[in-house]
């Protein structure tokens, strides 16, 4: 470190800290400088300090575990395989995704889920070509893996499509467990394309809240989901992720 240079101590001691974890002489879990170490270290005083954790945390590299310490963070042991996952094979096992993926994570799974008939406000109307006000079912979750939130999501369907139906509640009744595709293909609709539009971002404090999420650093994946049945949307979701509990790959086919 060289205090001569215009860089300012703080971003050289994180510039230090981060190529460590980059080059793996620091990994997921391993415990970082604490603040008093970090002066011992370099000759530097406690807010330089301080921001130079600051900065690492914010860029989630790193975070804090009260009564221990601060560590370098563990890679996300979750993957969500697109678009295999939407592939009418896989819908053969009837448990719902999250569950899947905990289980090639070797976690345990839970969520809560609330269901309940409103009216379309506008932008999920204009995402089921809907008018705004008639009637969809809203359903919301919360995904729980070994004790950790890792994902909460709100889902619409046009009840002009499923009123009077068997799947006319997304979490009660006999196909509830199938998902959006199985449940759909019970009522002859067979959806045929699912769209995704996917948006980094820094959680909003009602999605920091409900996930548990530390107070600085950490961004979300926000995901808009459209599921159709030749063209007509049948189910609109937003999904939201902390980056870091969650890892996406997509392998596409090149024809």
């Amino acid at each position: 470190m060289n205090a001569s240079e215009h860089t300012p101590l703080y971003v050289q001691i994180a510039d230090d800290l981060r190529t460590k974890i980059q080059q793996g002489d620091l990994r997921g879990g391993d415990r970082v400088p604490s603040e008093n170490e970090i002066c011992e270290q370099w000759p530097v005083s406690k807010i330089t300090a301080r921001k130079a954790l600051t900065t690492l945390r914010s860029e989630g590299l790193i975070e804090g575990v009260r009564g221990k310490g601060t560590f370098v963070r563990r890679k996300a042991p979750r993957v969500r395989l697109a678009p295999q996952r939407w592939f009418r094979q896989v819908q053969t096992d009837s448990r719902p995704t999250y569950e899947r993926e905990a289980e090639r994570a070797g976690e345990d799974s839970l969520a809560s889920r609330q269901s309940l008939e409103v009216q379309a406000v506008f932008e999920v109307a204009e995402r089921l070509d809907i008018e705004t006000g008639d009637p969809v079912s809203e359903t919301r979750y919360l995904t729980v893996m070994d004790g950790e939130r890792v994902s909460m999501s709100v889902s619409w369907e046009p009840l002009a499509l499923t009123a009077g139906t068997a799947i006319v509640s997304p979490v009660e009744g006999p196909h509830a467990s199938l998902g959006v595709i199985g449940r759909f293909d019970e009522i002859g609709i067979h959806i045929d394309e699912v769209e995704e539009a996917l948006d980094c971002r820094m959680p909003t404090p009602e999605e920091a809240r409900a996930l548990h999420m530390p107070p600085l650093g950490t961004p979300v994946v926000a995901i808009e989901q459209t599921w159709r049945a030749q063209g007509l949307p049948v189910c609109t979701a937003n999904v939201v992720f902390p980056a870091d509990r969650y890892e996406f790959r997509y392998r596409m086919e090149i024809k």
